[in-house]
């Protein structure tokens, strides 16, 4: 049963052209995550298989790094001037890094907040729960206020789009 729809004035259909609409529509979701769950699963085939091809390489290659790594730690001194050793393929040495670590965050926040240092930091947000039970409850808060509306929506059932 194909009805002409008229898209232009969806307020004038009947029950039946508007089952017929949403059958169209579940009908074109349905095919959309059909597609995409063929994709997917192609993708996820092609990952399996890049993983499966390339696990021996890494290995490999953490085998590798694990031995450069403890040549030039063996050889600082070989590293000074020039710190990087260049070659056709890239660069090895040595490079200085600095980060911060935090050992005890408690004696930490004590320490700034003593010294005076702004180093602590206070994040404000608003709990919508909190507010919409106040209102609820009859609290007058300005700025807010809870609202109640229907919206119109549609459920194409889960079991279709498995298929």
């Amino acid at each position: 049963m194909n009805w002409k729809i008229n898209v232009k004035q969806p307020r004038d259909l009947s029950v039946e052209q508007a089952d017929e609409l949403f059958r169209r529509l579940a009908v074109t979701a349905i095919r959309i995550e059909q597609i995409n769950a063929d994709h997917e699963k192609r993708i996820a085939d092609l990952k399996n298989a890049a993983v499966k091809e390339t696990s021996p390489l890494e290995l490999e290659v953490k085998k590798l790094e694990s031995e450069l790594k403890t040549y030039i730690r063996s050889h600082p001194e070989r590293f000074i001037k020039p710190r990087q050793h260049a070659t056709d393929y890239g660069k090895y040495g040595l490079r200085s890094t600095a980060s911060l670590k935090i050992l005890d965050e408690d004696q930490v926040k004590s320490a700034v907040r003593a010294a005076g240092i702004p180093a602590l930091t206070v994040i404000e947000h608003l709990d919508k729960r909190i507010l919409e039970k106040a209102l609820s409850d009859g609290a007058v808060i300005p700025g807010c206020e809870f609202r109640r509306e229907e919206i119109a929506g549609y459920t194409v059932f889960k079991s279709l789009t498995e298929k």
